[in-house]
């Protein structure tokens, strides 16, 4: 072997090894990234990027046009986003590149997705359900030792207000407003909302996939503990959103024991929000700003929603044909109701900030996966989805933004098939 030879074999040895590295980086970082969402959005962020840094110059050449043209489906959401910058702009507004940049994984995980191998995109959902799994039995149990140290006591959390003082007080066996919403993440910077679409998700995952394969009895432990804490949270989208996933996986069976043992599951599931204090709470109080004809004497999300949704009204219908944009949407909503909020409603806000155009976008986007991946998972991903966007602006945060990205990313550049998934894996 000459020298030539021999130095030429070397360099091609040490590219190898190198790109090797790149995919041990490359596949961890993968796994850790719905689980740093849960944990901190500058550790989230850093993998983000690092995948992506990886991912983004290892494009197949001969997939390309393929995937370019998927990729441009993929962002019909941030061109809403775009337009509706546009037209701040065009009002005389600054260009707000916080918009961008806290959505920069729609433009971003689709490169992450397409270099992800079949075995590690299995393994990032195996991932995500157990650490959400351990995640949540933590919380609960954390809860549940301060519900008896702190009985009778009022505490503030991360997400209190004087609404729940009225059972903190109660004569009770355990302080359930350690066991609510308010005080389940007081050691997280985490929306209530946001992890509760996490946990329904995990559920869909263990019913509807064969992603996760554990024996039935643990699986539906799992399957209980994310349902107890969605309850917990109180999220009014997150208890929809069980009924949603529990009512098909029982009831579409055909076997008649499957059906009974739906029934008992779904009364259970409604004496449990009802006997749980803070979700009792809660869920009064939304039927209260519901039938109450004045919403602002009512002082809970609920009546602040009905008052939010209901300035829509108070626009022209050119500012909803067009659009006003995000910025000046924001500052007149502010101004017709004195609440300084988002719309808690994606659908109306891409509205008021990128019109009908917009609007014509957004649903595009979400009813996209179905394009590519008609399987039963996905129609129940996409119906949870649309629901939870009807209460939160899930794509404005970072939570949603890369939770549904990675997701989305999955369903349309994936090599996952949830096509062949039965309706329910009992």
């Amino acid at each position: 072997m000459d020298r030539k030879t021999y130095r030429s074999r070397n360099r091609n040895s040490q590219i190898h090894q190198t790109l090797m590295k790149q995919d041990r980086i490359f596949n961890t970082l993968l796994l850790m990234l719905l689980p740093s969402l849960v944990i901190s959005f500058a550790a989230n962020s850093i993998i983000l990027a690092s995948l992506t840094v990886i991912s983004i110059f290892q494009i197949n050449r001969t997939a390309a046009k393929t995937f370019f043209r998927k990729y441009l489906y993929f962002n019909f959401f941030f061109l809403a986003v775009l337009l509706g910058l546009f037209l701040d702009v065009l009002s005389g507004t600054d260009f707000d590149s916080r918009q961008v940049i806290k959505r920069a994984a729609f433009i971003l995980m689709p490169f992450i997705i397409l270099h992800a191998k079949k075995h590690y995109q299995r393994m990032a959902l195996q991932v995500f359900v157990y650490f959400l799994s351990f995640m949540s039995f933590i919380l609960i149990l954390l809860g549940f030792v301060r519900s008896v140290i702190n009985k009778n006591k009022i505490l503030y959390g991360n997400w209190d207000s004087k609404t729940t003082e009225a059972f903190y007080t109660q004569d009770m066996l355990i302080n359930w407003g350690e066991l609510s919403y308010k005080r389940l993440f007081l050691f997280l910077d985490m929306h209530p909302s946001y992890y509760a679409l996490f946990s329904a998700k995990a559920i869909l995952i263990l019913l509807f996939t064969t992603y996760i394969r554990i024996k039935k009895p643990i699986k539906w432990i799992l399957v209980t503990l994310h349902a107890i804490m969605i309850i917990l949270l109180s999220s009014k989208a997150g208890l929809a959103s069980l009924f949603i996933i529990l009512i098909p996986a029982f009831f579409l069976n055909k076997k008649v024991k499957y059906k009974l043992m739906g029934t008992v599951v779904i009364m259970t599931l409604i004496i449990s929000m009802v006997s749980v204090p803070s979700t009792q709470l809660r869920l009064k109080r939304a039927y209260a700003s519901l039938t109450s004809e004045n919403t602002e004497l009512q002082s809970s999300s609920s009546s602040e929603r009905m008052t939010l949704w209901r300035s829509v009204k108070d626009f022209s219908a050119k500012e909803l044909l067009t659009g006003v944009g995000i910025q000046s949407s924001r500052s007149k909503i502010h101004l017709l109701t004195g609440i300084d909020k988002n719309m808690h409603n994606q659908y109306l806000q891409v509205l008021v900030n990128s019109g009908v155009a917009g609007c014509i976008l957004l649903i595009s986007f979400l009813l996209l996966p179905l394009a590519y991946n008609r399987g039963f998972f996905t129609k129940m991903f996409i119906a949870v989805l649309l629901l939870n966007l009807m209460m939160e602006n899930m794509l404005d945060r970072a939570w949603g933004v890369v939770f549904v990205s990675f997701f989305y990313g999955l369903l349309i550049f994936g090599y996952l098939n949830f096509s062949n998934e039965k309706s329910l894996k009992m």
